[in-house]
């Protein structure tokens, strides 16, 4: 019950913290079988409640053994599915444990349940891919032989890509290949220490498909703004679920970057500081230089129109917004925790908001108890008018400085051009 109540707050949360969701070959990803998901780890504990919110299954999987400690916080944990596992960083004495992990992670298994392991290991917000650990392999063939290879256990690598650690990002997540553990039935059973390997080797090709990542993490600053740009260029936001290789296009932007000499390198990041300097000093957005900002006057009048609607918005949902960040910022010192914190505490903390708006509205009556109720449907429509609105005074703004200033207009689409080395989408 817990985690179906949880569920649901974070499916709120996560569609309102993030701009846009989608989860590609999420039904190659069976229902009613053993699996062992393999994801990235770029958000600490966000990944996987990403992953569990978006599955229509239970999601178990391994966490850091440190936070299971105190016995109220392991049994909370415990009731979401979470199991702990012991790394040398935690004490090398606790290592012995680790049996009794994969103990648990067999079970769920056993059970066609869906494991979910995080197979490099550390979080980190740098876009490069770490070599997997062998654990998740063994889990998968010792499961497997304890069967007779008859289980039935796949393994499937799954992408988490954030366009930003921020508020109002988009995350493109993506399937990948299976793999069938009894594959590997003949080779185990003649040497297992090379069954592993082999596993392994298989899972890291199949596993890289599905993320986009440069081979210098000094470069993971420059590869998310170009991105960005790349985005801007030559994606709809409805191309990811029409089907459209997403993933594979931006890849491809990921690899040129990676095989960038450093002079190359230099000159680019320098032309792009440069072209985010412009942009800061004038007020422009980049939609509108490069021309895929289209204005009409509808815009202004349903900004207008709405306005109130965002001052209800605003009134309504102020605080909840404010002492979530607020939490975030006092609390997170590694920055691959700030989204992780930044949702989990705006999920609980608008909750109980909500709860004492619902409790208000019921004392007041009226209108106002219908205004409480519906508070988190004005928190969306509030956002909404607000990324709205200063999409559309930056527009203006770059109108004006293109009707005043022509040269200046140019000198920002020249240097946009400079930057943008990507053929145009096929």
């Amino acid at each position: 019950m817990l985690y179906s109540i949880a569920k649901v707050i974070m499916w709120m949360t996560l569609h309102l913290y993030f701009r846009r969701i989608v989860f590609q070959q999420r039904r190659s990803i069976p229902d009613g079988e053993p699996v062992i998901l393999i994801a990235n780890h770029a958000a600490s504990f966000l990944d996987a409640m990403l992953l569990g919110v978006l599955m229509n299954r239970p999601v178990h999987f391994f966490a850091r053994s440190d936070i299971f400690r105190k016995p109220l916080a392991n049994r909370m944990l415990r009731k979401f599915r979470m199991i702990p596992i012991y790394n040398v960083e935690h004490g090398k004495s606790d290592l012995v444990r680790n049996e009794e992990t994969f103990a648990e992670g067999e079970a769920v298994l056993n059970n066609r349940g869906l494991l979910l392991i995080f197979p490099e290991g550390i979080s980190r917000v740098e876009r490069i891919m770490l070599p997997l650990k062998k654990g998740t392999a063994r889990v998968a063939l010792q499961t497997e032989a304890k069967r007779d290879f008859r289980l039935g256990l796949k393994v499937i690598p799954v992408g988490i890509n954030y366009s930003r650690h921020r508020f109002r990002a988009d995350v493109l997540i993506s399937a990948g290949a299976p793999t069938l553990v009894s594959d590997y039935e003949a080779v185990y059973r003649e040497n297992p220490a090379k069954a592993i390997t082999r596993l392994t080797r298989e899972l890291e090709e199949k596993f890289s498909r599905t993320i986009y990542f440069v081979r210098q993490p000094e470069r993971t600053a420059l590869i998310d703004r170009l991105l960005e740009l790349y985005r801007s260029d030559a994606f709809n936001p409805l191309d990811a679920l029409r089907g459209t290789p997403v993933l594979e296009l931006e890849k491809r932007v990921c690899d040129t970057v990676s095989e960038m000499s450093d002079t190359a390198f230099e000159r680019i990041s320098g032309d792009l500081d440069r072209y985010d300097a412009m942009l800061a000093a004038h007020g422009f957005a980049d939609a509108s230089v490069n021309g895929r900002y289209r204005f009409t006057l509808l815009h202004v009048l349903a900004l207008i129109i709405t306005f109130p609607v965002f001052l209800l918005s605003s009134m309504l949902n102020a605080v909840p917004m404010w002492l979530a960040r607020f939490v975030a910022d006092r609390t997170v010192t590694r920055i691959d925790f700030y989204t992780s914190v930044h949702t989990a505490a705006g999920g609980f903390i608008y909750l109980l908001w909500w709860i004492l708006l619902m409790i208000v509205g019921t004392v007041a009556g009226g209108a106002f108890t219908w205004v409480s109720i519906f508070a988190p449907v004005t928190l969306f429509a509030g956002i909404r008018w607000w990324e709205a609105s200063v999409s559309l005074f930056a527009h203006l703004r770059y109108l004006w400085a293109a009707r005043m200033h022509p040269s200046r207009a140019t000198d920002f689409r020249v240097l946009r051009d400079r930057i943008a080395f990507w053929p145009e989408r096929p």
